[in-house]
């Protein structure tokens, strides 16, 4: 087993499997003790063209060969694993899944693959089984930069604009999701913030009658910050 990066992936790196290009389901693939990445290293390839001048030997550069992925585990038979990987076995290359390593702390790394062996490889004293599956890996499958929060469904507001009467905010739909604030508005001749009003819930005063009330709700992740308005109340009345 190799790994481009030479290191072993500690504890706390999961690995799972997900049957097909678009997997609905994956399986955790329990009592992995020791993972690496599957190395596939591109590799120059010398050769001969019948066209070259004089037979000379050229180089096809770059080519990537299928890369073998051992992965030890412990074995538990009959269970989720054991079944998944002895049926997988049975496809072989007939069936490509995705094989995906995410390191302890680390980003999530995916590759196609398929089974090219599984069997039990040991079993010690206190009865603790060890199995070995040998995957075949085709392909690095590209990640798409994580994205900023994007608002598919406006924020809105719950509840009667009306003094001392709690009003609600719903913050709306996101995808992806991040950190949720708010900021609630009131428009007395251009919509303004008002001072300390970053709760989810809001309670109009005597000064805001006669103007209506809207919030802006901003959702954070690590990659940036978007925010999305609620359409306005009707102008606040008197209690």
């Amino acid at each position: 087993m190799a790994a481009s990066s030479g290191v072993t992936l500690g504890y706390g790196t999961r690995v799972r499997i997900g049957r097909g290009t678009t997997p609905v389901e994956w399986t955790i693939i329990k009592g992995a003790e020791e993972v690496q990445f599957p190395d596939q290293t591109p590799t120059d390839v010398d050769v001969t063209w019948l066209e070259s001048p004089g037979a000379t030997e050229e180089s096809i550069r770059g080519l990537k060969t299928v890369a073998t992925f051992t992965l030890p585990m412990q074995y538990a038979p009959g269970g989720e694993t054991d079944l998944l990987l002895s049926d997988l076995e049975q496809q072989g290359s007939d069936e490509d899944f995705l094989l995906e390593i995410t390191p302890s702390g680390g980003a999530t790394h995916t590759w196609v693959a398929y089974v090219n062996t599984y069997r039990m490889t040991s079993a010690t004293a206190k009865d603790k089984k060890m199995a070995e599956a040998v995957f075949k890996v085709k392909a690095k499958v590209s990640v798409a930069p994580p994205a900023a929060p994007a608002n598919e469904t406006l924020p809105a507001i719950s509840g009667t604009a009306r003094v001392g009467q709690v009003l609600t905010a719903w913050p709306g739909i996101w995808n992806p999701t991040g950190n949720l604030a708010y900021q609630w508005q009131v428009n007395s001749g251009g919509w303004t913030n008002i001072a300390g009003a970053t709760g989810q819930t809001y309670t109009p005063i005597v000064g805001q009658v006669g103007n209506p009330l809207r919030v802006i709700v901003t959702a954070t992740n690590g990659t940036g910050s978007t925010s999305a308005t609620s359409a306005p109340t009707a102008n606040v009345v008197a209690a």
